[in-house]
């Protein structure tokens, strides 16, 4: 983030971790092996926050997303950041992203009777994330906390 995901090599992700660069290519033999890498990372950790999620919950899916996006903000939103800059230029990078997302919206629309309304809150949802990725305006601490109690409502009415 602090060096734009343009400027990404393999030297100065070796620097940075404190590794040499040979045991980064060992792992990572190209610049888009590393940043597929690293979306990977951020895949799993989504899953294993779903996972904190009770079962029995009727909207488990839909309301798994809701709650990583009021996680706090930390370094996986310039992760995320750092991705989506790469990604603009291979868009294909994002294809395990989009599968995974595909997976899910399966889940969220299979486990309602409300299609249409899970479809809303799961666009709401990824609103609110890329309008806190992007540091988007929100209307305010007010707006947004009634903004995710109404989400929160039409989840659990699913």
């Amino acid at each position: 983030m602090r060096e734009g995901a343009g400027n990404i090599t393999i030297e100065a992700v070796a620097k940075e971790s404190g590794l040499s660069k040979g045991g980064v290519l060992y792992n990572f033999p190209t610049k888009r092996a590393l940043l597929s890498g690293l979306l990977d990372q951020m895949l799993a950790a989504h899953r294993e926050f779903f996972e904190k999620v009770p079962e029995r919950h009727p909207a488990r899916t839909l309301c798994g997303h809701l709650e990583t996006v009021l996680q706090p903000k930390d370094v996986g939103d310039d992760l995320s950041m750092a991705i989506l800059a790469a990604a603009a230029s291979d868009p294909p990078l994002l294809d395990p992203l989009r599968t995974e997302l595909t997976g899910d919206l399966e889940r969220i629309l299979a486990d309602t009777n409300d299609a249409p309304a899970a479809m809303i809150a799961f666009l709401a949802i990824q609103g609110l994330r890329f309008q806190r990725l992007l540091s988007l305006p929100d209307g305010g601490a007010d707006i947004t906390e009634r903004v995710i109690e109404r989400l929160r409502t039409m989840i659990d009415e699913l």
